[in-house]
């Protein structure tokens, strides 16, 4: 009880700053810092904040109307997640809803994969989890369980939802191995179309650079500057 009533109130702090930020005008101590630097703004993980309530998309849509910012949503998932098939299916449905909430360019991920086989083998190879393709094999998964088989119907149901919308893959992100957090980097700075910045090129050359693998010098980066949204 006490548990849930800490939640509560740091789920309402969190609101009200949001609004406090959205009222007196704080967006504007950011703008020296627009030219030449990478900013980060790390949200709470209160999932209440992104698809029940409409203010930190407030805060984002005002930092890219008044701040013409170009930005994405990475949103992270733990892997071990995978390991148990019901609470895969909450987190593809809180990545759907949340795509669909911010209207934002989004990158789903599966962070901590390297940690993934800890919490027991999982039922289908990593692929079948990130690229999210064929669920009805999870509702024959869920069946195995006894625990789960009476929500077969509705596992079907919620899976079926998250395929005709086609929305939601997962990217992974090792945070040891820098080239996992490479990779990462350049598929976000694809979506936001960082990576174009600056070119002089034909609409071809931009759909050529668009559909591959990019690889380009990290050291354009002048600085990053990583801020707490509370």
């Amino acid at each position: 009880m006490a548990d849930a009533i800490v939640s509560l109130l740091l789920e309402q702090l969190i609101i009200f700053a949001a609004e406090e930020s959205k009222q007196q005008g704080k967006l504007s101590k950011l703008e020296p810092l627009l030219k030449d630097h990478y900013l980060l703004f790390d949200f709470p993980g209160q999932v209440e904040l992104f698809f029940l309530h409409s203010n930190a998309k407030n805060v984002i849509m005002r930092l890219i109307k008044k701040l013409n910012l170009r930005l994405t949503a990475v949103h992270l998932v733990d892997a071990h997640l995978c390991s148990d098939t019901g609470k895969y299916v909450s987190a593809l449905l809180l990545s759907l809803s949340t795509m669909l909430h911010l209207e934002l360019p989004h990158v789903n991920v599966l962070s901590k994969i390297d940690l993934i086989e800890n919490y027991g083998k999982l039922a289908f190879n990593l692929e079948y989890y990130t690229d999210v393709q064929d669920l009805s094999y999870l509702q024959h998964a869920l069946g195995q369980d006894p625990r789960s088989a009476k929500y077969r119907k509705l596992t079907k149901e919620l899976c079926d939802v998250i395929e005709d919308y086609s929305l939601v893959n997962f990217s992974t992100l090792d945070i040891q191995d820098k080239e996992s957090l490479a990779k990462l980097v350049k598929l976000i700075d694809k979506s936001n179309g960082y990576i174009f910045a600056g070119m002089d090129a034909r609409a071809v050359e931009f759909s050529k650079i668009a559909v591959r693998d990019v690889d380009w010098d990290y050291y354009r980066y002048p600085s990053f500057h990583l801020f707490s949204i509370l």
